[in-house]
């Protein structure tokens, strides 16, 4: 049965967890369904509300756009290095210290 789209947006992977659990308990998921469910699990990193606040506090704190900071609490650098090879930094106008800022608050909330 096709499901309709209520929204177009980039969610984290505990987002996507919790998504997904909420739909196999509906019914059961479809193969690319179970896959996505298995990766999420085995990739999320801390609870879908943390990661929401988390994803709001890196928009509003570092002016990053959305599918950046989504990608951040996905990956969960824990170094400014590593934030680096996710993000174009001079683009995203952040400091060296912003970026070591965020690697700490990743290193913090990463379990």
């Amino acid at each position: 049965m096709p499901r309709e789209i209520i929204d177009d947006k980039e969610v984290t992977l505990p987002q996507v967890k919790k998504i997904l659990k909420k739909r196999e308990k509906e019914g059961e998921l479809s193969f690319q369904q179970t896959i996505t469910l298995e990766h999420a699990t085995t990739y999320a990193k801390m609870t879908p509300s943390a990661s929401k606040r988390l994803v709001k506090r890196l928009m509003k704190n570092y002016e990053l756009k959305r599918f950046q900071a989504v990608q951040i609490v996905n990956i969960g650098p824990t170094t400014p290095e590593e934030l680096k090879t996710l993000i174009d930094f001079r683009s995203a106008n952040l400091t060296e210290e912003q970026l070591e800022e965020i690697a700490e608050i990743m290193e913090s909330k990463v379990r």
